[in-house]
């Protein structure tokens, strides 16, 4: 945002802007990010972390991405932001919206992929450490399980086959306590989708961020997660995995 002056300085005709969020261009009144009407507006949105699209694009397997048309003044714009997907990696692009992808882009990252996903973790942590269960075992049941071993099969195949993996325990347990989660959590969602939408996460965003003193107080929030007891234990978990242990 702070350096949109200096890039549309440099913006000629028939140029192509190449975002890869949506949060500049569907934030404009927020960010004061409109560009000139004279050049091609496209995004190229990987769905992975910047650090897992260059390790997948080093690794020779690429990451799927969502693409965009917001502005097409050249009449190429579509071939070109396919080119661009094609050059990072991408294995395959779906089409989307600007406003698309930055609204499910913006859930996802505060619901399931990571907000949700560490808060439902602690939680269950806390629970079997409450009820006397060691840091080990509390742990290993809430985490190193899931990414280990369960996720993965989910990755292969779909929750249905991971389900059919699993023991009839567990099969039965997780069929009854999902719909229960699912009622618990829709509203959380609900709450979260609206104010995505209406722009009261970004505008966080935005003023967080651009205090003088983000980096100390995300420092000091990352540093309390990572000295939590939980991620401490997680630590040493990681460590005694066979493939650690034999380094």
């Amino acid at each position: 945002m702070a350096l949109w002056p200096q890039i549309k300085e440099c913006l000629s005709d028939a140029n192509t802007l190449y975002f890869s969020h949506g949060f500049s261009i569907v934030y404009h009144d927020q960010t004061a990010i409109i560009p000139p009407e004279n050049i091609d507006v496209v995004l190229v949105a990987p769905k992975g972390s910047g650090r897992t699209v260059r390790t997948n694009f080093l690794d020779g397997s690429g990451i799927n991405s969502s693409f965009a048309i917001h502005q097409d003044y050249t009449g190429n714009a579509r071939e070109k932001t396919l080119a661009l997907g094609i050059a990072i990696g991408s294995g395959y692009l779906f089409p989307t919206t600007f406003a698309n992808e930055v609204h499910s882009d913006l859930t996802g990252e505060r619901g399931v992929l990571l907000g949700c996903l560490a808060g439902v973790m602690e939680a269950q942590y806390d629970l079997l450490r409450k009820n006397g269960h060691s840091p080990s075992e509390a742990f290993n049941e809430t985490v190193e399980e899931l990414t280990q071993s369960l996720i993965r099969l989910v990755a292969e195949n779909g929750m249905d086959w991971m389900f059919a993996c699993c023991s009839t325990t567990a099969q039965r347990g997780a069929l009854d306590w999902a719909p229960r989660f699912k009622e618990a959590v829709t509203p959380v969602f609900d709450d979260l989708y609206k104010k995505v939408v209406g722009g009261e996460e970004t505008k966080r965003v935005l003023d967080t961020n651009s205090a003088p003193d983000y980096r100390q107080k995300l420092d000091k929030e990352l540093e309390t997660m990572r000295d939590s007891e939980m991620w401490q234990t997680g630590a040493t978990v990681r460590s005694l995995r066979p493939e650690n242990r034999r380094k």
